[in-house]
């Protein structure tokens, strides 16, 4: 009787561990897919700041040349 039960129990806890180990996968390939999209945008943003300031310091430049051209007329 004990070994039949003994059984019972190695075939109840098997599929509660692989359940278990899914899940465990499941969640690091979230958080795995979290860090890549974390860090796609920190580099988006990181480009896009770098264009706007590029921009700025152009119209920057166009203003002022502009202005110096307008005083020397």
């Amino acid at each position: 009787m004990a070994n039949k039960l003994d059984k019972t129990v190695k075939k109840v806890t098997k599929p509660v561990g692989d359940i278990g180990k899914e899940v465990i996968n499941g969640v690091g390939n979230v958080a795995k897919e979290a860090v890549g999209g974390t860090l796609n945008v920190g580099k988006e943003a990181i480009k896009t700041g770098y264009n706007v300031g590029k921009e700025t310091l152009n119209t920057g430049k166009n203003v002022g040349k502009a202005l110096k051209d307008s005083i020397k007329k």
